[in-house]
């Protein structure tokens, strides 16, 4: 079995993570890209632990993903994410397609958190012209 660890640290609260994580709009929105997989929760430990399990409509592959989020520090989440392959062989394309799918959840988390800080500072920003213009 192949296993992948990262680790990553987000100035975003852990529930928001662990919700974001559990969102499936993009699923309903464009079913188009999930055509021949299926994507199941197997371990849900609410906002500090969730496991998903990804499978091919062959169950030819298999992919495991955990998310183990800790508070570190003040205001920031620790996101420990653990990919597991069912294959052992060294497909080089099995590997560029676990590899990319990393970068983009990976990607997605950092996008979060910009998302998360801008909200914070916008709403600094509109609070401070609010207390001027009293």
């Amino acid at each position: 079995m192949s296993i992948t660890s990262k680790k990553i640290t987000l100035r975003v609260p852990s529930r928001i993570i662990y919700n974001a994580l559990k969102d499936t709009r993009l699923e309903k929105a464009f079913p188009e890209f999930f055509i021949g997989i299926s994507k199941r929760i197997v371990n849900d430990k609410i906002n500090s632990e969730i496991t998903f399990r990804t499978v091919t409509q062959d169950n030819q592959y298999e992919i495991y993903e955990t998310f183990r989020l800790k508070i570190s520090g003040q205001k920031k989440t620790q996101v420990d994410y653990d990919t597991k392959t069912n294959t052992d062989e060294k497909s080089i394309m099995i590997e560029s397609i676990v590899q990319t799918h990393i970068a983009n959840v990976l990607y997605a988390l950092l996008m979060l958190e910009t998302g998360y800080i801008n909200g914070i500072v916008e709403s600094s920003n509109k609070e401070k012209s609010e207390k001027k213009s009293r």
